[in-house]
């Protein structure tokens, strides 16, 4: 998008520059948006029969090599949230994709998640954001696979961000978050974060316990309008591709 208007003059404009230099590049020529179009059309949809349909907006980070993550990976990560989120009738989409510049490539403290979403967040769906690396902010020198973050000027203002190295089971977990859940120490669930021998990691899931609050936490977030439920009208992708 060319965001600069030019005024044409009609009498030669001097310079100092030699007759024979070559001139230099039109400062009208605007840096090309990424596209991001994929990452909406070419991902998973809610399921026709599901009772709610959620939109994600996904922002990406963009570096001179591309997103710091590709279509198959953010695929993977809602097919896991189809799945395990289905136990209370709910189903996600991504509604929007935005590039997100280089200088959020690293996320390494509590400002810097704040910053992530402040000027970015709005009601109605999921923000979700992929960084390039998330530090923890409890332990000096770590990294962590995602987060559910609250922003600490609102809590009401929270999104989800990812690392580029989240397993697929990541998102579905910091979802539960959104959803209301804690951490757990139910064995089957996907909210425990302890190491342990069983059950195998293609059987975790929700505990009841779990589900019974998330579909209560999910009704009130209807009925606040934090979220919007898509399954109401035609499912129309909202495709927006920014540019850094």
């Amino acid at each position: 998008m060319i965001t600069g208007l030019w005024l044409m003059l009609a009498s030669p404009v001097l310079t100092d520059r030699p007759d024979d230099a070559p001139a230099s590049a039109p400062a009208s020529a605007a840096a090309v948006a990424p596209d991001l179009s994929a990452f909406v059309e070419a991902t998973p949809r809610c399921a026709p029969t599901v009772a709610h349909c959620f939109g994600i907006h996904l922002h990406v980070v963009h570096t001179d090599a591309g997103p710091v993550q590709d279509v198959a990976w953010v695929s993977a990560q809602l097919e896991q949230a189809q799945r395990h989120f289905a136990l209370i009738g709910t189903s996600f989409e991504v509604v929007a994709a935005d590039a997100l510049p280089a200088s959020e490539l690293e996320i390494d403290d509590r400002d810097a998640r704040d910053a992530l979403g402040h000027a970015r967040f709005t009601r109605g769906v999921v923000h979700v954001f992929v960084v390039g690396r998330l530090a923890d902010v409890d332990i000096a020198g770590e990294e962590i696979r995602g987060v559910h973050w609250r922003e600490r000027g609102d809590r009401s203002h929270r999104w989800v961000i990812l690392s580029k190295i989240a397993g697929s089971l990541v998102l579905p977990h910091e979802l539960g978050h959104f959803f209301g859940l804690p951490h757990s120490t139910y064995d089957i669930s996907l909210m425990n974060k302890a190491v342990r021998l069983t059950p195998m990691v293609s059987e975790l899931t929700f505990a009841e316990p779990e589900v019974l609050r998330m579909r209560q936490h999910r009704d009130r977030m209807l009925a606040s309008r934090m979220l919007m439920d898509r399954a109401d009208k035609p499912r129309q992708s909202s495709l927006r591709c920014a540019q850094p």
